[in-house]
């Protein structure tokens, strides 16, 4: 019962970043940013704007459950959502709100993506490794840091696992 409400939340919340994705290529800012809204307010139960007056710190209290765990679906999702943000940011030439964002995904996706094998695939690390490669020199916080040595890792067992494999 509670995998298919995860299944069913996953299944709506990527039509949503389909469609936000789909916009903001089309160039229709302003409609791509009120489909990630509608998908933040969906997940986070907050809108996205709101979120992004306060510090980093109490936007991450939002992917964690009621034991302070982070929520490992809604941890890569919301990483997907700050992305697209990120992006139409970026096309709006908003460019400390897109760094802003991209960290905040960073940061997401390497508490995520470790723990969940369905999200291990082979463009969420290659959108990790873009990530890592443009915020190379930005000063990330040092438990974005921790996490990030921590995902690092990950990929390098991943990898030599895979490669057994083969």
């Amino acid at each position: 019962m509670q995998q298919d409400y995860i299944m069913r939340m996953i299944e709506q919340f990527v039509q949503a970043l389909i469609a936000s994705m789909h916009r903001r290529k089309a160039g229709e800012y302003k409609e791509a940013r009120e489909q990630v809204q509608n998908a933040t307010r969906y997940l986070l139960r907050t809108d996205i704007h709101l979120l992004l007056l306060y510090t980093d710190e109490y936007i991450l209290d939002h992917f964690k459950d009621l034991t302070n765990c982070f929520e490992t679906e809604k941890c890569v999702l919301g990483a997907n959502l700050f992305h697209e943000l990120a992006l139409i940011e970026e096309a709006e030439r908003q460019d400390a709100t897109a760094l802003r964002l991209k960290t905040l995904c960073l940061y997401l996706y390497t508490i995520g993506l470790p723990k969940e094998q369905q999200f291990q695939k082979t463009h969420y690390f290659e959108k990790v490794a873009a990530l890592i490669k443009e915020l190379k020199n930005q000063s990330l916080s040092e438990k974005a840091l921790v996490s990030l040595h921590s995902y690092e890792k990950f990929v390098t067992a991943h990898l030599q696992k895979s490669q057994k494999l083969l």
